[in-house]
């Protein structure tokens, strides 16, 4: 059967529930569910994502992506070449405002402190150039609507996709004793897929608790 959200939802009809007149709906919402339980507590490579934007001469406010979870990197680059990674010149929003409450009046200068508000980036000032900024970031999966939509979680994870869902409708139907234990055989499968997925080359493991910058 194909992976996707129909393949997904057929096999918890037929394989775990035996019952196909179960509201298609609710399994469809719990399939999402567990997809975004996994993008959310782990730091692997389908999870990321790079973007680049252009930062014009003047401005001090710039969109971010819709699908920004957790930054790792930022990183502003020069007409000349020049970057530097600027995520730790971040800070939270009351710090910032109360510090910078009107950025636009200030002098300009180059990308130095800056804070998110909106799902915008906010600098402490206007940038007197025109830069461009790279960020590498954690996404949030896209919402699995239609019935040919393909997860974002590696098709060999599919039982974990499965499971995530299935413990769901067996607590809602009251079957809390064996959601439990679907649920362990869950945090099982998480816990192969991390092994799998999350070493980089000579960096050890990225395992991520779900902290979010500015959001």
């Amino acid at each position: 059967m194909s992976y996707t959200l129909a393949g997904l939802r057929n096999r918890i009809l037929v394989d775990k529930l035996d019952d196909e007149d179960f509201d298609t709906q609710v399994l469809d919402n719990f399939i999402n569910d567990a997809q975004r339980d996994i993008f959310s507590e782990f730091e692997l490579p389908f999870t990321e994502k790079i973007f680049t934007g252009a930062l014009p001469q003047g401005a001090y406010m710039f969109q971010f992506p819709d699908d920004v979870s957790h930054l790792q990197s930022l990183i502003i680059t020069d007409l000349d070449g020049k970057s530097v990674n600027i995520k730790d010149k971040f800070m939270d929003f009351q710090t910032f405002n109360g510090q910078y409450a009107s950025p636009s009046t200030n002098e300009a200068g180059s990308v130095m402190y800056w804070t998110i508000f909106g799902n915008k980036m906010v600098t402490s000032r206007p940038i007197d150039g025109d830069y461009t900024m790279t960020i590498y970031y954690n996404k949030v999966p896209k919402t699995l609507v239609q019935d040919s939509d393909v997860p974002e979680v590696p098709e060999e994870f599919e039982e974990a996709l499965l499971l995530g869902a299935f413990y769901r409708v067996q607590y809602r139907e009251g079957d809390a004793d064996e959601g439990l234990l679907t649920k362990s055989e869950f945090r099982q499968k998480l816990e192969q897929m991390a092994n799998r997925y999350g070493f980089r080359v000579g960096g050890g493991p990225i395992r991520m608790k779900n902290r979010q910058v500015g959001r």
